[in-house]
């Protein structure tokens, strides 16, 4: 067995679905974040244990959005204590406090990312979000989650509350190649493939803000020439904002 050609057949496929099957989503979500950045919104990330690392994956990055707010300083990510983290999804209430701390405001967008989609947390986050004004954008993996109960006592799944849903098809249990000899599945393929769909989302945003020629607040690498002065020209809009700056 060669597992790089296995695993590297594995995400093609989980791509070319995303690709053929969620167009239409992906540029849905892209539209809602393209008309909150016409208002000077902000696209907030949260989820919760790895889901968290699409929040650092956004933000920050040269060729990426300026207003992007990663909700990543929480007790609910491996960084702060993985095994407390996965406690911490069941705790109620505790998502509605990290977005009144983020200063979450109706003209922003939260995009929520959960494989299952049923526990307290990314379920709460969406409602309470929703109650804020805000559009939810979910990625989420739908057949995964329907295959479970919700643990939350709203009894829903994140698919079924989040105004956008992209499916990111993502297999039950996230771990995708088998082994021979060996039981359990290996290889978690969630991080790949949200990347990949939220890196699109946001490329999506910006070609709609090209073609409508409105200027994107994009970062310019560092390492470039006059990427110092343009970067504090578009931070300074958004910085009082951007938490993690």
């Amino acid at each position: 067995m060669d597992v790089m050609e296995k695993a590297f057949s594995i995400v093609s496929a989980l791509l070319e679905r995303v690709k053929n099957e969620e167009r239409k989503n992906i540029k849905k979500a892209a539209k809602t974040l393209a008309e909150s950045l016409k208002r000077d919104g902000i696209l907030h990330i949260i989820g919760a244990g790895h889901s968290a690392i699409i929040g650092e994956e956004l933000a920050y990055r040269a060729g990426g959005l300026v207003p992007v707010n990663p909700i990543i300083n929480t007790d609910i990510n491996v960084y702060h204590g993985a095994l407390k983290s996965t406690e911490m999804e069941h705790l109620e209430g505790y998502a509605e406090v990290i977005l009144k701390s983020m200063n979450v405001q109706k003209e922003d967008v939260v995009l929520i990312v959960s494989n299952s989609g049923v526990n307290q947390f990314p379920v709460e986050a969406a409602i309470k979000a929703k109650s804020l004004g805000c559009p939810v954008i979910a990625i989420t993996s739908v057949e995964y989650s329907k295959s479970l109960a919700p643990r939350n006592k709203y009894n829903k799944h994140l698919f079924e509350v989040a105004d956008v849903v992209i499916d990111n098809k993502v297999p039950r249990g996230d771990a995708a190649l088998k082994i021979p000899g060996f039981d359990m599945k290996v290889f978690p393929v969630s991080t790949i493939v949200v990347a990949f769909i939220a890196q699109t989302l946001v490329a999506e945003a910006i070609k709609i803000l090209v073609e409508e020629e409105i200027e994107p607040p994009v970062f310019l690498s560092a390492h470039l020439p006059g990427a110092q002065e343009h970067n504090i020209k578009v931070i300074g809009k958004y910085k009082s904002r951007l938490k993690y700056l």
